[in-house]
């Protein structure tokens, strides 16, 4: 989850996930009050299974350097170890906000050293027409996410491993 419209494009890409992802765990920037009221009011809504709400550091603020956002990302990293650890999810699915890399790697940590076996997908948001986001560019050079989907036929002539949403079954 993300503050502005990252939240607003996972809470919609999540109303059509099936039931058998069940419990749900919603990582979320532990400054990012706005969009863990969103959570709760879609899972009201929603109303079916459990669900937690889980923080993490805000790996990098807007507009903080790149070169200050690696301590911060790294103590991120920290939190989402144990996070990652605890949920055992057999799916992450995550988008844009730089939050989602320290959860990723976590992830990514534990398949390469085989103690879980998760799905990564990562959505690029419909706002990136051009260029995949830093996120996006991070999963897409580092090859940590299983499928990338975008938004734009444009985004995927230019990164030819990514899925176009439109092809999504």
């Amino acid at each position: 989850m993300g503050s502005g419209g990252h939240t607003m494009e996972m809470l919609e890409l999540l109303k059509n996930l099936g039931e058998q992802y069940n419990p749900r765990c919603y990582v979320v920037a532990d400054t990012d009050h706005m969009s863990i009221d969103k959570v709760k009011e879609f899972e009201d809504v929603r109303n079916s299974g459990t669900f937690n709400i889980c923080t993490i550091p805000r790996s990098r603020e807007v507009g903080q350097s790149f070169i200050t956002a690696v301590p911060t990302t790294l103590y991120s990293f920290l939190f989402a170890l144990s996070i990652v650890w605890k949920a055992k999810p057999d799916l992450l699915l995550v988008n844009g906000p730089g939050s989602c890399i320290p959860v990723v790697f976590a992830a990514a940590l534990f398949d390469m050293l085989r103690l879980r076996d998760t799905v990564i997908i990562y959505e690029e948001s419909i706002c990136r027409v051009e260029t995949l986001s830093l996120s996006g560019s991070i999963l897409y050079f580092l090859g940590l996410a299983d499928d990338i989907i975008v938004q734009w036929k444009q985004l995927k002539e230019k990164y030819p491993r990514t899925i176009l949403i439109t092809e999504l079954e």
